[in-house]
């Protein structure tokens, strides 16, 4: 689906993307990007329930054969490898002081 007629199908249910982003007590933009551009498997149930779809329906590029796949998060995000994000990640928390 696109992401417009996601948020058109919302809006016939009554729900908009603040509606939501209060009922999980996080920001708009963060159910905008789970929408459009970067994962959220807890937004993307809420969608989908909202909606009354199992969410490989509203999102097939993202799922294979119904199930959530790594590539397609990488994907979808933009994000680097595994292997990459985690050398990363600790290499930004240890200059940060956060990791002996």
């Amino acid at each position: 689906m696109h992401v417009e007629d996601i948020k058109a199908a919302l809006r016939k249910q009554g729900w908009t993307l603040t509606s939501i982003a209060k009922e999980l007590n996080i920001g708009t933009s963060a159910v905008s990007h789970a929408l459009t551009r970067q994962r959220s498997r807890r937004i993307e149930q809420v969608v989908a329930s909202k909606l009354g779809l199992p969410p490989h329906e509203i999102w097939p590029q993202r799922y294979k054969r119904g199930r959530m796949t790594h590539g397609s998060i990488c994907q979808q995000a933009g994000s680097y490898p595994v292997a990459e994000a985690q050398r990363y990640n600790l290499e930004a928390l240890s200059s940060a002081g956060a990791v002996d």
